[in-house]
């Protein structure tokens, strides 16, 4: 599978349509957030232990703890989350270099096919390939689409 798995087509909506999904996706990370908050404040033992740290997120932290209200920590754990998802978004994703496609005859060698068959195979429209018990390709038979023999017969 050479694309990727989510499909995003944001450059196709309008403005105001970027506006509401954006919202409402931060709506819904907030209740989801909101939904944890009894295991985020029983386990405040543990980020108050890492923010030992990190001077930032000790002051970031003992301030949310003073004003005393679980809304701050969903809301620090929402832009916290945010962030580490638009970062993660942006990280450059591994693409092929145009230098590693391989030729037909390298895929014939590793197939162990004639390379005619191959080359026929890619030319096709309609292309059926044989396997073997063990999965091995045996075989790559190429044929006309079915409405296509219909209208040569007729």
């Amino acid at each position: 599978m050479s694309g990727p798995l989510i499909i995003n087509a944001r450059h196709r909506l309008a403005w105001h349509q970027r506006l509401v999904s954006d919202a409402s996706t931060a709506m819904m990370w907030g209740g989801w957030l909101w939904l944890w908050s009894p295991i985020l404040n029983s386990s405040s033992w543990l980020a108050d232990l890492g923010a030992r740290s990190f001077p930032v997120v000790n002051s970031l932290m003992l301030a949310t703890a003073a004003g005393g209200g679980g809304f701050r920590r969903s809301l620090f754990a929402l832009v916290g989350t945010s962030g580490t998802l638009m970062v993660w978004n942006r990280l450059p994703a591994r693409r092929p270099r145009a230098g590693e496609a391989l030729s037909v005859r390298e895929y014939a060698r590793q197939f162990q096919l004639p390379v005619h068959e191959l080359q026929a195979g890619r030319r096709a429209a309609v292309c059926v390939v044989h396997h073997d018990a063990s999965g091995r390709i045996v075989q790559v038979e190429c044929r006309e689409p079915e409405g296509r023999v219909e209208a040569l017969a007729g």
